[in-house]
């Protein structure tokens, strides 16, 4: 059975800025994403590797992301958890992030499937597959796999927490799980627009934030449906992460098509559609009834 709700630790109803966040707390949690993230990137921004009004450059270039991105989902994750479910809450949240008792078969689509759905996403565009390089699946399976770490420590750690520990479970409870994964996915690319501004990315424009929206979006069902077969394990969730941001096409083939995201949006886009079509669009969501609701229910048979 695939279980994804969780019943919460409940505490006490507080006051004051404990009590706002007990009561709003998807708002407070993007709220607190984006305000801690954006402010961890303003020097990367305002930074020659930005927009210039700065006179230097951060030793750790298009790295430089990491302070933000630790400060926004993962930090902002933690402290609405520990203000709306306590410390058995900051626990739990701890354990699903080293969940790692699951099929084995989930591994091998975070790690493995997820660079094959980009790389059939490149070769449907036309002329991809003429341009192979000569030691392009060498090259971009060496690239993969240096820099698979860098990008679940990065991207993985420092996102899931907040994205998928805090806010998916909430998000799948009031909206149902596509609308609510739906709605995740438009967040989470609004969440990376400020770095359209640096060197992380050289597109610019409208189109670009549009295709980025998409493609985040679709990414974004395809992990909701490995996260809810997983009982809603993290670890599984920070590896597909990591390895969708660790894998370019771009490496195999000498294709100037490949800059841009539209063949990540083509791959991630058709298994995304392919897995709302075959769950109905339930993503394998499955609600999880509490003891005391399971007992009120008996009582009223």
């Amino acid at each position: 059975m695939s279980i994804t709700s969780f019943d919460r630790p409940a505490i006490p109803a507080s006051g004051g800025i404990r009590g706002l966040l007990q009561r709003y707390p998807l708002v407070c949690f993007f709220a607190m994403a984006y305000g801690f993230s954006w402010l961890g990137w303003l020097p990367y921004i305002l930074s020659l590797d930005g927009l210039g009004i700065l006179p230097f450059r951060l030793p750790l270039g298009d790295f430089s992301v990491a302070p933000g991105a630790y400060l926004g989902p993962l930090l902002s994750g933690f402290l609405m958890v520990g203000a709306t479910e306590g410390k058995a809450g900051v626990r739990h949240l701890w354990r699903r992030m080293i969940q790692w008792r699951m099929a084995w078969y989930w591994y091998i689509f975070a790690l493995i499937c997820t660079p094959l759905i980009r790389t059939l996403g490149a070769v449907v565009l036309p002329g991809v597959l003429g341009t192979v390089r000569a030691d392009g699946l060498q090259a971009s399976l060496s690239t993969y796999l240096i820099l698979l770490p860098a990008a679940v420590l990065i991207s993985g750690l420092a996102e899931e927490p907040g994205w998928r520990g805090f806010a998916l479970p909430r998000l799948q409870e009031r909206f149902g799980p596509l609308l609510g994964t739906i709605i995740l996915g438009v967040l989470w690319s609004i969440w990376h627009f400020p770095l359209f501004l640096t060197s992380w990315t050289t597109a610019a424009g409208l189109l670009p934030l549009i295709e980025f929206t998409a493609t985040a979006t679709a990414i974004a069902i395809i992990i909701t449906w490995v996260f809810n077969n997983t009982r809603g394990s993290l670890l599984i969730a920070m590896l597909l992460h990591g390895a969708v941001d660790a894998y370019s096409p771009a490496v195999l083939f000498a294709d100037p098509q490949l800059n841009t995201t539209l063949h990540a949006l083509i791959g991630f886009g058709m298994v995304a559609l392919l897995l709302i079509v075959l769950t109905r669009g339930r993503l394998s969501y499955q609600r999880l009834v509490s003891s005391v609701d399971a007992h009120d229910k008996l009582q009223n048979v």
